[in-house]
């Protein structure tokens, strides 16, 4: 199979592997990106590159909680430079966006903040920015999150300076949310989903056809390196382990204190004010993650 040069280059930005062993990947996989990320993997040349990494483009990320702190929006506004993305005409355009979209998202839930870069009146602010800077200017994500009806608890929200990586979390409390050390809890939680990156809360959350592929990169790989037969599910299930506490939230070790988990963090926090304590959803942007 003729393997382009353009596909070779893509596939050693998204594993860090050489050019000779990406086309040698992608000639094995009949083209295919993923299964080529997969043969690289099982030979241990490369791990597979997390796509929040690539910054494809520039922009801003920007994230408002409302003033109750029940719910919180987060948009990716992108541009070409970062020379533009530090303009104060970008900059306030980011700003009444996200304004906007608490605003909708307050009114009529997910579905209206869906509708709104198909807003004819965004898309006449977006421009007449684009005619004033002379770039490209496009509205790529925009998501929200909400406590449930009835339920105790607060949004938390985390955006790091330089507005490139933006957070929002939800806790739910049985008791105390109002006290200090929830609230730190909170913020705790935010950041640590903005350094740590996990894909979900709890390991339950994990698709089976994902920890099937892991498992089985995991096997191939205990193979290649040469270890014995009788000893690779017992490799596996340690490296099953660590995968586990890579991505998992709960399972993180936490970023402040190394010696214990988010969840022991979590259940300290819950006996201190006498309840229960559950993260309910988070929200991780990252710019140029929503680009292919």
């Amino acid at each position: 199979m003729n393997i382009s040069a353009g596909l070779v280059k893509k596939l050693r930005e998204k594993t860090g592997a050489g050019m000779m062993d990406c086309k040698k990947a992608l000639q094995e996989s009949d083209g295919d990106i993923e299964k080529a990320v997969d043969h690289l993997r099982k030979q241990g040349i490369a791990k597979a590159a997390a796509k929040s990494q690539r910054t494809a483009r520039e922009g801003l990320i920007a994230a408002k909680i409302s003033p109750d702190k029940r719910s919180g929006v987060i948009l990716e506004l992108n541009c070409e430079t970062d020379f533009v993305a530090r303009t104060d005409d970008f900059k306030a355009l980011t700003q009444r966006l996200i304004k906007r979209a608490e605003a909708l998202f307050s009114d009529g839930g997910q579905a209206r903040l869906e509708q709104m870069r198909k807003d004819e009146s965004v898309s006449e602010e977006i421009n007449s920015i684009i005619a004033k800077l002379g770039e490209n200017i496009n509205l790529s994500r925009l998501s929200a999150l909400k406590l449930a009806p009835g339920t105790e608890g607060k949004v938390g929200v985390y955006v790091h300076p330089g507005d490139r990586l933006g957070v929002l979390v939800v806790m739910a409390g049985d008791h105390g949310t109002e006290e200090e050390d929830f609230s730190l809890l909170l913020k705790d939680m935010s950041m640590q989903i903005a350094a740590a990156n996990p894909s979900v809360i709890e390991r339950e959350e994990l698709p089976p056809e994902a920890l099937e592929r892991e498992r089985e990169i995991y096997s191939q790989l205990a193979k290649s390196e040469g270890k014995p037969e009788k000893i690779i599910d017992r490799i596996v299930s340690g490296r099953m382990e660590k995968y586990y506490q890579d991505t998992c939230l709960l399972e993180q070790s936490f970023i402040k204190d190394q010696d214990k988990t988010v969840g022991e963090l979590i259940n300290e926090t819950a006996r201190k004010l006498g309840g229960e304590i559950k993260v309910q959803g988070f929200l991780r942007f990252r710019l140029g993650e929503s680009v292919e």
